[in-house]
């Protein structure tokens, strides 16, 4: 057996998928860029007001005043046609994309043999993603793809010749030339073409004719191209106006979460990233990525992370497009170490992370980075990876750790003695004394290809009481950049330890590192 899933004015739905109060009034759908096509779909009320498609749209505003005209929007069309696709998936992998608005499924390898209750939750499972649809069951997708076209909203064909013989000719959309014979011989239902002898009419009108009479006798068989849907999870919605306020977008912003929640969880996926896209009004886009902490589909936490940053977006220009995207990913199930616990809610910390970073600055929060530089500063924020990181990531006890640079802002002056260019002895307000040990000279530029830059330099030191600092020479400038230790201070001795080449942050790649930057 196969099913036929269609969605009826699939143009028309697509267009009225998010606008709930145009759905019982007369509304009519147009292509902009092919105007002489006229009107493509139109709604039952408009059809009552004497509406057709194929009128322009001067005559269908004469014809009902009340018309609503919306354009044609592709990129919804190609949102549900993906959901249409998402659904099939759930009840048969072998499906065919058959056309726009319409699918085969094969139910040969489906268990459930009560086809109409499996219709009816074909029906269900769409009508909750606003898609209303029209299912129907038969031996061969032709079958199948009429009794779509005539369920209410589920059909199932037990007994082909007595469905097809009441159906007229032009269901099948045979030839125009083969269809005015045939009209002219008085045949004009399929019992009546199948009543004459196959091999004769074949002879007199051709082999058009005899594929015609098998359709008609729903005798054709034919294999399925099957498709792959792609895992691509997006709600689009154009504005009729300019939008210079944030309610309307998240009015929206919740009903996308809602329609993508339903659609992971049909396919047994979450949420791990969400991409946010306004067009604007100057024909440009603001783009921002989230990534979801802990992989979820709870609407009410994908939809704090998009409201928390919509509450500080300020925008030179309206929006007139919105687009959500969210990337799929599996339920975590992280069995943890005796002694380790995660996150109490990785997802609050992630607003709390997008509070920062509307306050502060985007640039200024995240996982800070050593640079494979001296350059002072070589450090970059890079944003949480949170469920990237994979449990095969190294702990911050196995990572060689330096000890953390205090530096002194600003700087404070020195003198420094050398002999036969090595360091002596230092003095200044902080560090004083002889000098046992030394490291360098670093360019402080970072680049051992920048040979202008060799006028700055850095030492690291260590004194003969085993504090550790820092020095930057400019010339014959010296100044004592930081300390490592600070000798003398409450509960704080002096380091004995060897004197680190290059000081490194803990576990650069843990996620839950995350603090402000301030430079």
């Amino acid at each position: 057996m196969f099913a036929a899933m269609l969605l009826p004015n699939f143009r028309l739905q697509a267009a009225l998928r998010f606008r709930e109060e145009l759905r019982e009034r007369p509304v009519a759908v147009s292509d902009e860029d092919e105007a002489k096509t006229g009107l493509l779909e139109v709604s039952a009320a408009a059809e009552a007001m004497g509406v057709r498609p194929g009128l322009s749209s001067p005559q269908a505003l004469a014809r009902c005043p009340q018309l609503t005209l919306l354009s044609r929007s592709r990129p919804q069309e190609r949102t549900a046609q993906a959901a249409l696709l998402e659904i099939a998936t759930v009840f048969s992998p072998a499906i065919e994309a058959t056309a726009d608005g319409y699918c085969t499924v094969s139910l040969q390898a489906s268990r459930d043999k009560d086809w109409p209750a499996l219709a009816g939750r074909m029906v269900e499972a769409l009508t909750a993603l606003r898609l209303s649809a029209q299912v129907g069951i038969g031996p061969n997708p032709d079958l199948a793809f009429l009794a779509a076209r005539h369920a209410r909203p589920t059909l199932v064909v037990q007994s082909p010749g007595a469905f097809l013989a009441n159906l007229a000719i032009h269901e099948l959309d045979p030839p125009p030339e083969l269809l005015a014979v045939l009209q002219d011989w008085g045949i004009h239902y399929l019992g009546q073409l199948t009543s004459l002898p196959r091999g004769e009419l074949m002879d007199r009108l051709g082999p058009e004719a005899a594929r015609l009479w098998e359709r008609a006798a729903g005798r054709t068989e034919r294999p399925l191209r099957l498709v792959r849907p792609a895992e691509e999870f997006v709600e689009t919605y154009e504005f009729e106006h300019e939008i210079d306020t944030v309610e309307p977008v998240l009015f929206l912003l919740r009903r996308f979460l809602d329609q993508l929640a339903l659609r992971l969880e049909n396919v047994g996926r979450v949420a791990g990233r969400m991409t946010l896209t306004l067009a604007l009004a100057n024909g440009g886009a603001h783009e921002r990525s989230f990534t979801v902490p802990s992989p979820t589909a709870a609407v009410d936490a994908l939809f704090r992370i998009v409201h928390t940053h919509l509450e500080g977006l300020r925008l030179e220009h309206c929006a007139i497009g919105l687009q959500l995207r969210i990337e799929p990913a599996y339920a975590e199930r992280q069995q943890f170490q005796l002694f380790e616990s995660p996150l109490r809610d990785p997802n609050r910390f992630g607003e709390t992370l997008g509070r920062l970073a509307a306050l502060v600055g985007q640039e200024r929060v995240g996982v800070v980075e050593a640079l494979d530089t001296h350059k002072p500063g070589g450090l970059r924020l890079q944003p949480p990876r949170f469920h990237e990181i994979t449990r095969d990531a190294p702990l911050a006890d196995d990572l060689a750790v330096g000890l953390p640079l205090r530096r002194y802002r600003p700087a404070l002056p020195a003198q420094v003695r050398l002999v036969r260019h090595r360091l002596v002895s230092i003095v200044s307000v902080k560090a004083r004394g002889a000098i046992r040990d030394s490291l360098g000279p670093f360019r402080a530029s970072g680049g051992w290809w920048e040979s202008d830059r060799w006028a700055t330099e850095e030492w690291d030191i260590v004194l003969e009481n085993g504090a550790l600092y820092r020095l930057a020479r400019a010339g014959n400038e010296w100044r004592v950049e930081g300390s490592y230790n600070e000798p003398g201070a409450a509960g704080d001795e002096p380091c004995r330890a060897d004197l680190p080449s290059i000081v490194r942050l803990p576990n650069p790649g843990n996620p839950q590192c995350v603090g402000i930057w301030d430079q």
